[in-house]
């Protein structure tokens, strides 16, 4: 298990940030208790997940991360070296997530395609394990998990 201290809170002497929470990358098939004041759980998937679009094949690793955040359905993670990046294009699309970061797309038969990924290429501390990772959209992909 790797332990992330990550997370930041006001100090309430001098108005800093700080570093108060920790996240771990929990063992595949881990439950998870996500809450407002502990909003992300990182989970190993513990087995081979493949994502494409038709023919195309996006993503396939054994090293994906299960994002579970609160108030949000599991996301899964690829590993950038395990993702098919050339089949991609980034696209000029940002968006800022308080518990994760600023968000890159990326998108599928040039810019003006479907949007099928993003990925945090800065992320905050409390997210710092998904740098150089990116997840893919399930209503725009196939996901499949091989047993």
């Amino acid at each position: 298990m790797t332990d992330l201290k990550s997370a930041s809170n006001r100090d309430p002497s001098n108005g800093e940030q700080q570093d108060v929470t920790s996240s771990k990358l929990l063992a595949a098939g881990s439950e998870t208790n996500t809450t407002w004041t502990d909003p992300l759980a990182f989970v190993a998937s513990g087995k081979w997940i493949t994502v494409s679009v038709g023919e195309t094949q996006l993503a396939r690793s054994s090293e994906a991360i299960i994002v579970h955040e609160q108030g949000h359905l599991p996301v899964c993670y690829f590993p950038r070296v395990d993702v098919c990046v050339d089949a991609m294009t980034p696209i000029d699309h940002r968006t800022h997530c308080p518990r994760k970061g600023d968000a890159s797309y990326f998108a599928v038969g040039g810019a003006s395609g479907p949007i099928v990924a993003w990925s945090y290429e800065d992320p905050i501390p409390a997210a710092r394990i998904l740098k150089d990772y990116v997840a893919f959209y399930p209503d725009q992909t196939e996901l499949h998990k091989e047993d």
